[in-house]
């Protein structure tokens, strides 16, 4: 079983994000330095929307060629049902995925084609149930009444 540390993770988000402030300074599309990202890390999801705002919703994020590390980022909704709903089939998530996230076991999460579908249509039934909707209701009202009533 893989397994990724904090420590390990905190690299591979700072080499990720320092690579996209070097690509989006040299396409002078935003005007972001290393410096100035690392100190606005605790703003991270700012600046990706920032990034995604710039970019009209999708970004092809291209990791240094050592690190194979290449993503794409999108908020577009058409890209979105696409890529989940329309073609899921032709974005297998592949060996590499499973291995990372194997402690999701054949969830939906973790799974691709034939055992999605069955899972998708399985969720999407207790979804629509009816009562699953009164009783995410019920969860949230409950949740939020306790967060404003009690003191933080």
């Amino acid at each position: 079983m893989a397994s990724i540390h904090c420590s390990d993770m905190l690299l591979i988000s700072i080499v990720l994000f320092i690579t996209a402030a070097i690509f989006l300074h040299r396409r002078r599309r935003l005007p972001v330095m290393t410096p100035d990202l690392l100190l606005n890390i605790h703003r991270v999801h700012y600046l990706v929307i920032n990034i995604l705002t710039l970019s009209d919703g999708t970004f092809m994020l291209k990791g240094p060629w050592f690190a194979n590390i290449d993503m794409l980022l999108t908020s577009d909704p058409a890209n979105m049902n696409h890529m989940l709903s329309k073609n899921f089939h032709n974005y297998p998530k592949g060996p590499e995925f499973r291995n990372i996230f194997d402690v999701l076991g054949d969830g939906i999460f973790n799974s691709d084609h034939e055992l999605w579908e069955i899972h998708r249509k399985t969720t999407m039934s207790l979804l629509k149930h009816p009562e699953f909707h009164t009783l995410l209701e019920t969860n949230i009202k409950n949740k939020l009444e306790k967060r404003t009533s009690s003191p933080p």
